[in-house]
């Protein structure tokens, strides 16, 4: 009941209909499995509630440019709704939607999402990904355009903004997310910048995939210099990458080291 009670103001009010939703839990305290169906009832509801408003700063949390991360209306009733720690919600809501975002090809929520459940391996592989499909474009053509991410909202823009409207676009509001850009190439500097900051986060991701966005952020450097027609700047980039051996002289095992990579 309270599942359909919310659904009328689920995109306007989101704060609200999160702590509907949490009064499932009122009973999880009772013995036996009937606490445990009531606790599953209210995490499916939340589950289904992140689905299904794709508002992930908001519920789940944010990130800002340096890293610190800021909490979603979710995970402040963490108590609440029966997980006692954050590894738990970060099992149970964040991984899942995780998942689902990055089957459905939302990029920018995919990295948000695995970001904020600490897999930072599996963002730079994300991004690696987008940025790859990118640089496959032919030249003559527009580049793809990452959906950007959906920009926190809460009561307080709300009261400070009485007249903007929380549906708006992401360009109307404002967004501390480190990930709401479009550019693919864009996106994966940003994130192993950040992570190339901190020591903790950059020995999680694995050599292959660090080197891999290197090696990607020059070809897609290359790119831009081709389509302004910098050859200069081009050929440089593109030495830096070490994939042709534009430095190798005509010495045979430069030029077989480089077709090895």
């Amino acid at each position: 009941m309270l599942g359909y009670y919310t659904r009328d103001f689920r995109t306007s009010n989101l704060d609200a209909a999160v702590d509907y939703l949490v009064l499932i839990c009122l009973n999880v305290d009772l013995p036996g499995a009937a606490g445990k169906a009531q606790a599953s009832l209210c995490h499916e509801a939340l589950r289904e509630l992140v689905l299904e408003s794709r508002e992930f700063a908001q519920l789940l949390g944010d990130i800002r440019g340096d890293g610190t991360r800021l909490k979603g209306t979710i995970e402040q009733r963490l108590r609440l709704i029966g997980l006692s720690n954050e590894e738990m919600f970060l099992k149970t809501v964040t991984v899942q939607a995780a998942s689902v975002a990055d089957d459905n090809g939302r990029t920018t929520d995919a990295v948000l999402l695995y970001h904020l459940a600490e897999d930072y391996d599996n963002v730079i592989a994300i991004v690696n990904r987008a940025l790859s499909d990118s640089l496959a474009v032919d030249l003559s053509e527009p580049e793809p355009k990452l959906q950007p991410l959906k920009p926190r909202w809460t009561a307080t823009n709300a009261i400070e903004n009485p007249h903007e409207n929380p549906n708006s676009s992401p360009q109307d509001q404002t967004s501390f997310s480190l990930t709401s850009v479009t550019d693919p190439a864009t996106l994966a500097r940003n994130m192993i910048q950040l992570y190339e900051s901190k020591p903790l986060y950059y020995e999680r991701v694995r050599a292959l995939h660090r080197d891999t966005c290197g090696t990607l952020l020059l070809l897609s450097r290359t790119k831009s210099h081709i389509q302004s027609r910098n050859w200069s700047a081009a050929l440089e980039a593109i030495a830096q990458t070490g994939l042709l051996p534009l430095s190798a002289h005509g010495s045979i095992p430069d030029i077989r080291a480089a077709a090895a990579n």
